[in-house]
């Protein structure tokens, strides 16, 4: 690992000092898939931060106590990101907001299930191939057993043949290609690991 061979700590929940880079992380590896038309990172990092729920997710950080990776939780009372108008009120202003907001209406999450569903897992290009990725998914494994969640769960575009090589190198196994997303997405794998 850059810096050290110590491994990251992983916990549920940003804490608050960590919370302005774990919008920004989120943003940088997601937000073309977040919204469907074009938005300034500044507007895109301020979104994630009003919307995110810091409670759903785990964190990695490095013995410096720096982020280096981070994981959304999704399961039957909601993700990691609060769908609801506040955020875009909060970044665009009472009007464009709620319009942007009804715009952001036309995401298709995946189906409701029992498994908890891993919301996107994001590591800095710097500290990624350095088992942050596989360490979030064991932690959200424990966190999912305690739950008794029967199963992980995943999404990646079918397109993304290294995103769904790296699942299935951590065991998650292929259910179904899906159109989850956006309207005019690609299909996606639903991928689960059972635990």
């Amino acid at each position: 690992m850059p810096a050290a061979q110590t491994p990251p700590r992983i916990q549920r929940g940003i804490p608050p000092d960590l919370r302005n880079a774990a919008a920004a992380l989120y943003w940088r590896h997601f937000g073309a898939q977040i919204l469907p038309w074009p938005a300034t990172a500044r507007q895109g990092v301020a979104l994630i931060r009003a919307a995110m729920r810091p409670e759903r997710a785990l964190v990695a950080l490095a013995p410096s106590g720096r982020l280096v990776g981070i994981a959304g939780l999704r399961e039957a009372g909601g993700g990691f990101l609060d769908p609801g108008a506040g955020g875009f009120v909060l970044v665009w202003g009472p009007a464009q907001g709620r319009l942007r907001h009804l715009a952001a209406g036309l995401y298709r999450p995946g189906a409701e299930t029992a498994d908890l569903v891993l919301d996107g897992i994001a590591v800095p290009p710097r500290w990624r191939r350095q088992g942050i990725a596989r360490a979030l998914v064991e932690a959200a494994a424990a966190h999912a057993r305690r739950l008794g969640h029967p199963a992980l769960r995943a999404e990646v575009e079918a397109g993304n043949r290294s995103g769904l090589a790296a699942w299935q190198a951590m065991g998650f196994q292929a259910q179904a290609r899906q159109r989850l997303g956006w309207p005019w997405s690609a299909p996606a794998h639903v991928l689960r690991l059972t635990l």
